[in-house]
């Protein structure tokens, strides 16, 4: 029997995961579920996913599925957020497994230990693909716990060990009051929400645990980015940037820097009537002092963005030649 009142709520978007979803599950009930619920939105599944699901759900009052149509992780994960209970609020992704003992060292952080917390953000192993998580984990490194400002906190989504990735944090459910995951993104949508939720927390703790397994996934969403993709990742990164710009000034140089890699990235796909619909986008890179930040290739292509758009539209093609010749080395191998 589900306990009256979940302290955690783990939300798990689930799509055509048939041959992920089941070492999750299992990775989540050999913790202790006291006080746990688990709300897995199936969003449009075609395949077993859903099958594989329904056997945890008759074993376990915890778990609950949720059927929606196919719109997205963002979209299923505030569905989940509607739906779950929980003060506390954890992010899992469906092909990815939390560690043995992680639940239970959660509670004590969040009940015991600090219990005025708003975020908690822990460590993760990374396991590849096609190996044993056992084998093949590497360590996601923290060097010590400890109490942090929200000034630091913020600086950690611009460190690559703890970065923008939802399901290494948990949250305090009160932050997602009139803050939600954008559901017109499809790609970089943690990168979209997270700061907001940092910047509305005021109590933060780093812990040098690792209590999640992240799987490395070679047909995974960070690889053949689609135009849709570089859209949402360049307006994603401009946003936090100006966001950051605006209050936490000297943080943004280093995001400032991905905000131009990811705007020329999205250009080279558009042609030049397409890139005037993003004036924003035009502006930033319009401006000289951001030169600086960029190795010889990015000024090269900033300059020829301004300067001798032919150019800029030449180094597009010969980028999209090397890309699909580096696909079919990769493709032989």
């Amino acid at each position: 029997m589900v306990d009256k009142k979940p302290i955690i709520s783990i939300i798990i978007p689930m799509y055509n995961v048939e041959n992920y979803i089941a070492i999750c599950l299992n990775s989540i009930i050999q913790n202790d579920l006291k006080n746990v619920e688990v709300i897995i939105v199936n969003d449009g599944s075609t395949d077993n996913s859903r099958t594989i699901a329904e056997r945890y759900q008759a074993k376990y009052s915890q778990i609950r599925i949720f059927d929606k149509e196919n719109a997205g992780v963002s979209r299923a994960r505030n569905y989940g957020l509607s739906k779950s209970t929980g003060d506390w609020i954890w992010f899992v992704d469906s092909d990815d497994a939390i560690k043995k003992g992680s639940l239970e060292y959660i509670k004590k952080m969040i009940l015991t230990c600090y219990s005025n917390l708003d975020v908690l953000i822990f460590g993760y192993l990374r396991f590849e693909e096609k190996k044993n998580i056992d084998k093949s984990c590497s360590l996601n490194r923290i060097d010590d716990s400890k109490i942090i400002s929200k000034f630091q906190a913020m600086g950690t989504l611009l460190d690559e060990r703890f970065a923008t990735f939802p399901w290494n944090k948990i949250f305090r459910r009160e932050l997602f009051k009139k803050i939600a995951f954008p559901e017109d993104r499809i790609y970089t949508e943690d990168l979209a929400i997270i700061y907001k939720l940092y910047d509305k927390a005021t109590h933060f703790r780093l812990e040098n645990t690792a209590l999640y397994l992240y799987r490395i996934r070679e047909n995974g969403l960070t690889h053949n980015l689609s135009t849709k993709k570089l859209k949402d990742s360049a307006l994603s990164h401009y946003e936090m940037y100006t966001f950051f710009k605006a209050n936490y000034s000297s943080l943004s140089t280093k995001l400032r820097r991905e905000t131009l890699i990811s705007a020329i990235s999205f250009f080279h796909r558009l042609n030049k009537s397409q890139i005037q619909l993003y004036p924003d986008l035009i502006k930033f890179l319009n401006q000289d002092i951001y030169m600086k930040d960029c190795n010889a290739r990015y000024k090269i292509e900033i300059w020829a963005f301004k300067k001798c758009y032919p150019l800029f539209v030449t180094i597009g093609m010969i980028g999209k030649i090397l890309r699909r010749l580096k696909n079919l080395k990769k493709g032989k191998s």
